[in-house]
């Protein structure tokens, strides 16, 4: 009987309210008789009983919206404390197996030994599906989704192009999200070097309503309203930056922060390992 106990005022307001509805029903078959002697107070105490239900009803709907709202608050807890603890379980992980891959890849490539075709295909293949994996959860796992069950947010991966003035390009499949794509070219004055000081300090850059700051690149732009961008390097090897926007200023949280460079370590392993 525990759901009694839990539910006991659900159920006495609808066992409430099918009594007034009978004694309605009641009501009204005697006030519609003619011959009766109590027709006069029968109505009146229909519409009486007629008022009890819609105040009955109406403080069932307001029951219901409070387990809803509640209900709805419990769940945005929950999935703030996932996302909290998965980001400290892969915060212990992906930097240092940056770090691992790097070393690995040096003391291989130090032997002078042509790797075998196989393992350069199972490497390249490796690699799409890594970059697509992280594209996709830097925008599933953060900003919220749209009524069509679509991400709004908008990733995409940006190579470092050594020996540039600051030039970074992305490859046209390399973004994930929302429908607009965005450029192929970020170089110099128009954007590249805001990308190196992220890149070449590995420092993580974050704009919202968490930080106050806009975005650098397009700080009048209505299309998004919160931006981060973080290095994807593998120990002392740079590689590139990860981006992510979403329309919502407070989309993009602090935690999302943390989240997104930990995609880039596992990214960044990848690369430098392919």
């Amino acid at each position: 009987m525990n759901w009694l106990g839990k539910y006991w005022l659900k159920v006495s307001l609808l066992s409430m309210s099918s009594l007034l509805a009978a004694a309605v029903f009641t009501a009204s078959v005697v006030a519609g008789d003619n011959e009766s002697d109590y027709q006069d107070l029968a109505l009146w105490l229909g519409m009486a009983l007629a008022v009890m239900v819609v105040l009955v009803t109406a403080s069932e709907t307001v029951l219901n919206e409070r387990e809803k709202n509640k209900a709805r608050n419990e769940a945005v807890r929950t999935a703030a404390q996932l996302r909290l603890l998965y980001n400290n379980v892969l915060a212990q992980m992906s930097a240092p197996l940056g770090h691992l891959a790097k070393e690995h890849a040096d003391a291989y490539g130090a032997t002078g030994a042509t790797p075998p075709t196989a393992l350069t295909d199972a490497q390249r293949d490796d690699l799409k599906t890594v970059l697509r994996s992280v594209l996709t959860g830097a925008v599933t796992l953060t900003a919220p989704i749209d009524s069509a069950g679509l991400p709004t947010a908008r990733s995409a991966f940006y190579r470092f192009q050594a020996g540039t003035n600051h030039r970074f390009t992305r490859e046209p499949q390399d973004w994930a999200g929302r429908p607009t794509p965005p450029r192929l070219i970020v170089d110099g004055q128009d954007g590249g070097h805001f990308l190196h000081g992220i890149l070449q300090p590995r420092t993580a850059f974050h704009a919202g309503t968490a930080t106050g700051l806009v975005s650098v690149l397009r700080p009048l732009s209505t299309e998004y309203r919160s931006v981060i961008a973080v290095p994807v390097i593998a120990g002392d090897r740079e590689f590139g930056v990860l981006a992510v926007d979403a329309p919502g200023a407070g989309d993009l949280t602090v935690a999302h922060v943390r989240l997104l460079q930990c995609l880039a370590d596992i990214l960044g392993a990848t690369l430098a390992l392919a």
